[in-house]
């Protein structure tokens, strides 16, 4: 490799047990120490190399910085040259997790994601040109000009991806009179709700006001709309109650080819291990494997008999309620064999629905007593995956994987 810059060079070095090693190391190279324990290897890469590095790095800091940082001692050597600011990965048994990489270990994907949320140009993914800021006034002309007796929401973002139990915001959110949640996709009143699960990640939008779209409300909607873009920093959404579409409005990013806004960008949009900034089919993992349906499908059952072995049983109280669910709205009998089955029953019981929340009855086949849920189905393969990628036994992982399709993988 070609460069320009100088080789490093290091004369006398006397760290530790080093005696007077000179040495030339040139530039755009893999160089490997090697030799006996006790050699010198460590003094020489990361007791002189990296800590003369990371030495002159923090002496070119302000005098403030170098005060938090703290300083690194001057390595024992007559000369040393050519060194630019360093980084060291020290050899240790990394935790069983593909979710590690040498910017995560060396805190580097920290400061590139920063970056990129604060110095970069977003874009639209649909028209691909850059987006723009967008006025209120223009925000309130969209909502108007929505179909007259058009039911929505004007919803305000509190929280995502975050886990807690929300306890006291709940409290001081109800002493400001607010009413209403959306949480999770769930509706909720805030008076009835007393505190989350704290070990899991939940997904707050305060509801601002429900109203009809109509001349006589455009007041109400705009004071709605402006509660909601004070609240949201600037963003905020209005949910469409007949069609379950949700459109967002942002005063930081709008495309004006395809008509969409997008929140203000964060340093977890560009996060692999965040959920906002994963890929939601390979989970942020970089491969995607998927499961041979030949395999896990006998074609002769039905789902009531468990055709699909990797599908939860027809025969558990929540699966066989959610089951029962999908053949009465989508028009398919449960003791149909598969081979019989439209493509449409097919493809949601495998792929789901495709809705974000469907309120579903639920009977206990022995109590009898009902009760309604709300289930967001993404289908059988969906739950199959998320059972595999959670499973802490090997058996178990072994067993299931052998029904993925070995050229599934990407």
């Amino acid at each position: 490799m070609k460069t320009d810059r100088q080789p490093i060079l290091l004369k006398n070095v006397r760290v530790h047990n080093l005696k007077g090693v000179d040495l030339r190391l040139e530039p755009g190279e893999l160089v490997v120490f090697s030799g006996v324990s006790g050699s010198g290897k460590s003094s020489l890469a990361f007791d002189t190399i990296y800590v003369e590095g990371q030495r002159r790095y923090i002496e070119s800091l302000s005098h403030q910085a170098r005060r938090f940082l703290g300083e690194f001692a001057k390595p024992e050597a007559d000369v040393i040259e050519g060194i630019a600011p360093t980084i060291a990965i020290e050899q240790k048994l990394a935790g069983r997790t593909p979710r590690s990489s040498v910017g995560t270990m060396t805190g580097i994907y920290d400061f590139l994601r920063v970056l990129f949320a604060r110095v970069g140009i977003p874009h639209c993914p649909v028209s691909g040109e850059a987006v723009a800021a967008q006025s209120r006034e223009k925000i309130i002309a969209s909502l108007q000009r929505l179909p007259e007796k058009t039911k929505i929401a004007i919803l305000s973002p509190y929280a995502r991806g975050k886990k807690a139990e929300f306890k006291e915001d709940f409290i001081e959110l109800l002493s400001k009179g607010y009413m209403r949640l959306r949480v999770d996709g769930h509706w909720m009143e805030l008076g009835e709700v007393d505190c989350l699960d704290g070990t899991k990640a939940h997904d707050i939008d305060l509801v601002i006001d429900r109203l009809t779209v109509e001349p006589e409300n455009y007041s109400r909607l705009t004071e709605a709309a402006n509660s909601a873009l004070e609240l949201g920093k600037g963003f905020f959404s209005a949910f469409l109650f007949e069609t379950e579409e949700e459109l967002s409005f942002s005063q930081h990013a709008y495309s004006q080819k395809s008509g969409l806004s997008y929140g203000p960008l964060e340093p977890h949009d560009f996060s692999f291990n965040h959920p906002a900034g994963m890929c939601p089919t390979c989970q942020g993992l970089g491969i995607y494997s998927d499961f041979d349906l030949a395999r896990v499908i006998n074609p002769d059952l039905s789902i009531s008999e468990d055709c699909c072995t990797i599908a939860s049983s027809y025969h558990t109280v929540r699966f066989g309620n959610i089951y029962r669910h999908l053949a009465k709205e989508y028009k398919f009998n449960l003791k149909t064999p598969w081979k019989d089955l439209s493509e449409k029953a097919k493809k949601v019981f495998l792929h789901g629905d495709g809705k974000k929340w469907t309120r579903m009855v639920f009977t206990h086949p022995e109590k009898k007593n009902r009760w309604y849920e709300y289930v967001r189905w993404k289908g059988v393969l969906h739950e199959a995956r998320e059972r595999l990628i959670a499973a802490k036994s090997d058996a178990y992982r072994k067993k299931n994987g052998r029904a993925h399709d070995p050229n599934g993988m990407s």
